[in-house]
This record gives structure tokens, sequence and C-alpha cells, in this order.
């Protein structure tokens, strides 16, 4: 599968404020966003300077912020693994795709894979949780073929353009997970979290 190793997740930085307020500004974006879309562009800087500079230093951050990157088009989404509880060993993920095509692509489906390897084997947590809009098909069903459960439904949770929708709320835990990574290993192995540090490692050497 030759995509796999043309995309990758890194923690992300100041550096990347630029591009992540270029994806705050588009509606479409906004559309998707999970809360209150309705903020001046100043309070929304604000809100992710203090997003990338927080948990600096500390050994057990409270979130992690990774972004996706495509070595064809750079930066193109971000997931970030808020309120993470290291004594119940929990976490909520969010997905923000930057850029509508992407949002319906494989890279998606491959960087969320990642991201829960990332969860389960490097931060040794238990479960995942994650709220989703109703009318956000794509999302909701990457978590469902990744194993989550949808357990709750909040209706007319959201207001977008004049009309109240519903919201998902998913589960997953590190066991149902094991079950689906068990079945993809054997038939993509290009999709794991190990394969994509493996190609960068590859890439490294090839350029020294």
């Amino acid at each position: 599968m030759s995509f796999v190793t043309k995309t990758f997740l890194r923690r992300a930085e100041r550096d990347d404020l630029d591009i992540i307020l270029t994806w705050m500004e588009d509606p479409d974006f906004r559309f998707f966003l999970y809360g209150d879309e309705a903020q001046s562009p100043r309070h929304t800087r604000e809100k992710i300077i203090m997003m990338l500079g927080r948990g600096a230093g500390q050994t057990m951050p409270p979130a992690v912020y990774l972004l996706m990157e495509s070595k064809g088009e750079g930066p193109v989404g971000m997931i970030s693994l808020q309120n993470i509880s290291w004594r119940n060993r929990s976490c909520n993920l969010d997905v923000y795709m930057g850029s509508k095509q992407c949002r319906n692509s494989m890279l998606a489906a491959v960087s969320v894979y990642r991201a829960l390897e990332y969860i389960f084997d490097e931060l040794n947590l238990h479960r995942v949780n994650a709220f989703i809009y109703a009318f956000n098909r794509p999302s909701w069903r990457i978590f469902e073929k990744a194993g989550a459960v949808r357990e709750m439904t909040l209706e007319k949770h959201i207001l977008r353009d004049g009309k109240l929708y519903d919201a998902y709320g998913y589960g997953l835990l590190r066991e149902e997970f094991e079950i689906v990574r068990k079945d993809h290993g054997q038939t993509a192995p290009g999709i794991s979290l190990d394969a994509m540090v493996e190609a960068l490692a590859c890439e490294g050497d090839t350029a020294s």
C-alpha cells in the first residue's frame, strides 16, 4: 500500500501556529470543529498558542497534540488527545482535517490508526473516548472500523447553520482495538506506527 509511507504523525509545535490558524479561518473546517464555532480570530489565536505551549517540559501532560503530515502536501490535520487521566488510563480523542479533500481519504484513517497505537502502546492507556457529530460520517465510520462502540447519542446537541444535530459518544478499549489490529496487521502491515517509524528512519539514513 504505497500511500502509507507518505503520511506520518509528529508533535505539534509553536512553529505550526500559522497553518493551524489558516485551518481555523476556513468556514468548512469550523463546521466540523467540536464546540462553539463562533469565536473571534484573536480568541482563537490565543487559545491555540496556549494549547501548543501547554504541558511543555511535563513528563505526564494533560494533553498531547499530534500533527498529521503528508510527504506531498505538508501538514494536513491534527489529532488532539485531551483530558488524559494517567490514573484511570483514559483520554478523549479529537481529529481535525485541514482540507476538505483529506476528510474522506485513507490518510485520515491511517493517521487515526497510528494515533491509537500511540495511545495504547506508548502512553499505556486503557480507554479512548470520542464525541463526533452525526453528520460527520467519515469520522465516526473510522472509529467504528477501529473497533469503537457507540455508547450514547446526544440528541440535538450541536447547532450548525441554524439546524440542531445529534452527537455520538464512542468508547474504545485496548482489548477491542487489539482484535482489529490483529486483522489489519496481516492485511496491511504498512499502516502501523512501527512501519511509520521504520520508514522515517530509512529516509534519514538515505539523506545522510
